[in-house]
């Protein structure tokens, strides 16, 4: 079966990878265009997990390879990087310190959520603790993939915090500071 098993998984992979980029462009490129806030991120985290469920019994959930996973982190990390410029570090430090009390503040309510979800929840800490951690989804998510967290978990909480963050209070605030 080895060698030909082969040549069927592959188109098989192919094609998952192929559907979860098709439905993350579709939907990251609807986002965009309807001006969601992180349109094009969001969008692409919805589009792929909804071509990743099984609607059908012969349906797969199709898995990103690691090589794949990190040639994405890399390139986030490259247009994260080209932002940072020694102007942008400095115009920002004039708002140091209301940026620490900021995060002490996270930092506090994250401690918090992380302790109920153990306790009420019974998750485990490490997935608690990723299910909170401020950063982006996609390095959450590679991190969390990466320690053994509950993925499912970590998705869900830090989805919606996001959600709510992009959705609910950037708009509130938008609407007071104008």
């Amino acid at each position: 079966m080895g060698s030909e098993g082969a040549p069927r998984r592959r188109p098989r992979h192919l094609w998952g990878l192929l559907r979860l980029f098709a439905g993350a462009a579709v939907v990251g490129t609807l986002f965009e265009l309807l001006g969601v806030p992180a349109g094009m991120l969001l969008g692409a985290t919805i589009g792929a997990a909804l071509v990743n469920q099984r609607w059908t019994e012969r349906m797969r959930p199709a898995e990103v390879p690691l090589p794949l996973r990190q040639s994405g982190l890399v390139t986030m990390g490259f247009v994260t990087g080209v932002l940072l410029t020694w102007e942008s570090l400095t115009s920002t430090a004039i708002i140091a310190l209301p940026v620490v009390a900021a995060y002490l503040l996270v930092g506090v309510l994250n401690l918090a959520l992380v302790t109920l979800l153990m306790k009420r929840y019974g998750v485990d800490p490490a997935t608690a603790a990723f299910a909170v951690i401020p950063g982006g989804l996609g390095e959450v998510m590679s991190m969390a993939m990466d320690k053994g967290a509950e993925v499912t978990v970590v998705l869900t909480v830090h989805a919606v915090r996001l959600f709510t963050l992009v959705l609910i209070v950037l708009p509130i605030l938008l609407a007071v500071l104008t």
